[in-house]
């Protein structure tokens, strides 16, 4: 991958994973609310109840790992379609 080559992938990284994250976020909340019929709870409040806080972090990882994934296979379906390349082996990285 040349020079121009990572400047664009890194740029439309950059692109799809803040697109993913919005969806992601907001993806696990409306989960959230549709399982337990609250809202999410804030993890670090002491008055939340430590499992209720540990329900919510599980749920947020698994959301972000799941995201993850499925987030870097289209990304790189994509490149290569682009490109005409193989696959590139740089992931997005998904953050909030």
């Amino acid at each position: 991958m040349d020079i121009s080559q990572k400047v664009v992938w890194n740029l439309y990284s950059t692109v799809v994973a803040v697109g993913a994250a919005a969806v992601t976020k907001k993806a696990v909340e409306s989960a959230w609310e549709f399982v337990t019929g609250e809202e999410p709870p804030e993890p670090n409040d002491p008055d939340v109840p430590t499992g209720q806080a540990i329900a919510w972090v599980v749920a947020v990882a698994v959301g972000v790992g799941l995201s993850q994934v499925l987030i870097n296979r289209f990304a790189a379906k994509r490149w290569s379609a682009f490109t005409g390349e193989g696959q590139s082996s740089r992931p997005v990285n998904l953050r909030f």
